[in-house]
This record gives C-alpha cells, structure tokens and sequence, in this order.
C-alpha cells in the first residue's frame, strides 16, 4: 500500500492540525515541541501557558507508560511511544494523545477520568492534594496527578477511547480542548 504523503499533508492543513507526532518521547522532543508550542501560541500568553502545560502532561504519560518503548543509543532508560495531535480551531485547541497500554489497566485509566470528569473545579484541586499525598504506585514515575493536571489547566473534560489491538494490548486515547484568547479584539 502506498502513502499518498501530499494527500495526507494537504487533509491535516484542511483540518488545522498544527503538529502530529509519532515516536519516542524523550526528553529532546520534548523541548522541541514545547518551543513550538510557545512560539505558535506567542500572541496568546495565557492560553499559551495552559496549552504547554497540557502537553507536558500528555506527553510525560506516553514517555513514562506507554507500553511500547524505544531504546536511544547511548541512553539506558527506555522511553515510551506514541502520537499526539494538536489541532488548532478559531476558539480552541484541541489536543489528542493516544498510545499502547496493557489491557488490564483500561479500566483502572477509564474510572480515573470518569471521576475527574465527575468533579468540579475546586473538587479537582482537592482531589489532586489527596493524590499527591498517596504512596507512589509501584512501576509509576510520576505523582499520578498527570491527568487532573491536564483537566485543571484545560478546565475541559477529557474524552476517551480505547481499542483493543491484541489479547495484551490496547491503543488508548485521550483527548481534550483548550480555549483560545480572543487576541486582536
């Protein structure tokens, strides 16, 4: 089968998809994307600063445990795989992530969003405290707030999906929006 690469190219722009990657997330692409980021958003401070954030976190969650890993030469840590789209309406940006984890935590990830979509603002804060002050989960390199974090900086819901790929494995998708400042008004 081939890729029609101009196709794909010309559909993304159709669509206002700013950046889609797919790969490692290491530390270097993720300083690269993040300078992107600032530099597209530079006229829009605030939601600028919301939209970085929201993708450190989304980010850190495929490099940290996504269950396809890459190893860099010269680098023994392995880092994890994914994508991560972000796609740039006239009032919003949305951010969609999306990498492979093992089946048997779909459901632990599911019932973690659904609660955070479940509180308010302010619930979401404390729910946050009360997670940072839980013992650290065996295997888990961060404090488990990656993705209260993303809904408090997004003050949007997260959407998920999941599909099975084989008895073990599930591609799992996140995604959310981010309101834009009106600049120029």
């Amino acid at each position: 089968m081939e890729v029609n690469l101009l196709d794909y190219y010309l559909s993304m722009d159709q669509q206002r998809i700013i950046l889609y990657y797919k790969g490692p997330f290491d530390e270097t692409i993720l300083a690269k994307i993040s300078t992107y980021i600032k530099n597209h958003f530079a006229d829009q401070p605030k939601s600028g600063h919301k939209l970085f954030a929201v993708f450190i976190e989304l980010a850190q969650n495929i490099a940290f445990y996504s269950s396809e890993k890459d190893h860099f030469e010269g680098v023994d840590e392995k880092k994890g795989i994914g994508t991560i789209l972000i796609r740039d309406a006239h009032d919003k940006v949305t951010f969609t992530a999306g990498n492979l984890v093992k089946t048997e935590v779909v459901e632990e990830i599911s019932a973690k969003c659904d609660k955070i979509n479940s509180l308010t603002y302010d619930e979401l804060r404390a729910f946050k405290k009360e997670v940072r002050k839980r013992p650290r989960k065996e295997g888990h390199k961060g404090g488990s707030i990656g993705l209260i974090q993303v809904a408090l900086k997004s003050e949007s819901s997260l959407k998920m999906e999941h599909k099975p790929i084989d008895d073990n494995h599930s591609f799992y998708m996140i995604s959310t929006d981010v309101e834009k400042e009106v600049v120029g008004s």
